[in-house]
């Protein structure tokens, strides 16, 4: 969407087509990002308890063929869906509502053969050419298709769901809608390869301590074995053995050996086993994990606060807690070449 018809509500200049833009999912508002840094939030964030949108501002409506004679709707040309004007893109068939999208869109169409992935796009409300890369549009839609006060939780709606997560809300909106809708979720990368440290990145301290713990005790337990004397001395006497061929070598270690010292010897394969299938878990849960988190915090949040306060105490108790998992990962690579140096 191009904003150069619009003015910065922080320095009142007119943007341009090159400027770097943030746009406020609450409530649409286009910023300079250097402006929206120095104010850190919108420049309208006390009106957005009132269903504000930057749209209905005077002087801010767009000449638009589809926008309706009561100036508060847009219809799809697509599939005539009514969309707030603020919308990007239509919240039921991804179309783009803006007549530049469209033009870029059909561009970028004619120059890449028509795919799939394009209609599972329109399909789950994603803008076009999907988030970020070549061909994304100037500014995408941080609601992800999703109207502020569309529900996505329990007493929660999107606007509040975005203000809580704060950092990759076009990502999480997108897997908590489809949660809410479908039932389905994805798998979190992220929570798998870092497992309780992303937990403790996303503020779940209680499930990151745990299994950070978890993950840090496998970890000094299968390298605590492999570094005892009698586990060196168990795997010299297993070398020793391969007197006979490869072909039968299992078979007499399995013989020679007793069933305490199998047990000892694979015992560290065991460890790191469990911290494999530790790791499936953290990828497989994470996301629906966060999800009940942000919806038990914001409902919490919204039963102590009053209206006017409700939008910094979810941004003050929700987002990211990068320290913190920085600090567990350093203890975790401490903790773990100790016993080396011991």
């Amino acid at each position: 969407m191009e904003f150069t018809n619009y003015r910065c509500p922080v320095c009142n200049e007119q943007f341009n087509k090159d400027d770097d833009i943030v746009v406020c999912p609450n409530c649409g508002a286009p910023h300079h990002r250097d402006c929206y840094d120095k104010l850190n939030h919108c420049f309208y964030e006390d009106k957005h308890s009132d269903d504000f949108s930057f749209e209905n501002l005077n002087g801010n409506s767009q000449n638009n063929e589809n926008v309706n004679n009561n100036k508060e709707t847009v219809t799809c040309p697509n599939c005539k869906h009514e969309n707030p004007k603020a919308t990007f893109y239509c919240n039921k068939c991804g179309y783009p509502l803006n007549e530049q999208d469209r033009n870029n869109s059909a561009n970028q169409n004619a120059q890449q053969p028509f795919n799939s992935q394009q209609t599972y796009n329109q399909n789950q409300n994603i803008p076009p050419f999907g988030f970020g890369g070549a061909g994304m549009p100037s500014a995408f839609d941080p609601m992800a298709g999703l109207k502020n006060d569309q529900p996505i939780a329990e007493n929660v709606n999107a606007g509040e769901m975005a203000k809580f997560v704060g950092k990759n809300t076009f990502y999480f909106l997108r897997i908590f809608n489809n949660i809410k809708t479908f039932g389905n979720s994805k798998f979190n990368f992220s929570a798998f390869i870092f497992s309780g440290i992303y937990f403790l990145y996303r503020k779940m301290i209680g499930l990151g301590i745990i299994i950070s713990f978890l993950y840090i005790a496998l970890t000094v337990g299968e390298m605590f074995i492999q570094l005892l004397p009698e586990y060196q001395s168990l795997i010299d006497s297993v070398l020793n053995m391969q007197n006979s061929s490869q072909l039968f070598y299992s078979f007499s270690m399995s013989s020679q050996l007793s069933t305490n010292e199998l047990l000892f010897l694979y015992s560290p394969f065991v460890f790191s086993a469990l911290k494999g299938v530790l790791m499936i878990i953290c990828g497989l849960t994470a996301n629906r994990s966060y999800y009940k988190h942000c919806t038990k915090k914001i409902n919490e949040i919204k039963n102590k606060n009053e209206n006017a306060n409700i939008n910094k105490a979810l941004e003050t108790s929700g987002g990211v807690n990068l320290p913190l998992a920085v600090c567990f990962a350093i203890t975790y690579m401490i903790i773990t070449y100790i016993p080396y140096f011991l």
